[in-house]
């Protein structure tokens, strides 16, 4: 029983521990995208609207991460496209987004956190 006990307790501590790690990861990235800019024109997700006839300026992180997720070379894609942007004819967002471009973000963003912060948008 004793064991039982402490095994039931470890297996708690740990889960809540991981949640907390988790938590603790999001508000990070959360915080990164923010002070990047990229926040400026995408969310994590699209909020529940009624009506909505206007794409957003850029897609959703859920949304790239249910595009890209599993994609050979996706991560390594996306932190291109982060650190020099698209241009206007590389529309494939088109009627999803309803801006056409996205600007380059060397200065913004480091290539180490751009890494960090596709990686866990591909998580979502």
């Amino acid at each position: 029983m004793r064991n039982r006990s402490a095994i039931s307790a470890f297996l708690a501590f740990t889960l809540i521990a991981g949640a907390a790690g988790a938590a603790t990861q999001d508000d990070k990235m959360n915080r990164l995208a923010a002070d990047s800019g990229c926040t400026l024109c995408h969310a994590a997700w699209q909020p529940k609207t009624a009506g909505e006839s206007v794409p957003p300026p850029a897609p959703f992180w859920s949304d790239i991460a249910k595009r890209y997720r599993g994609q050979p070379g996706a991560e390594t894609k996306l932190v291109a496209t982060v650190l020099r942007g698209t241009t206007g004819g590389a529309r494939h967002w088109a009627g999803e987004a309803s801006v056409t471009t996205m600007p380059a973000n060397p200065v913004e963003i480091s290539e180490k956190d751009a890494r960090a912060l596709v990686r866990w948008i591909l998580r979502q």
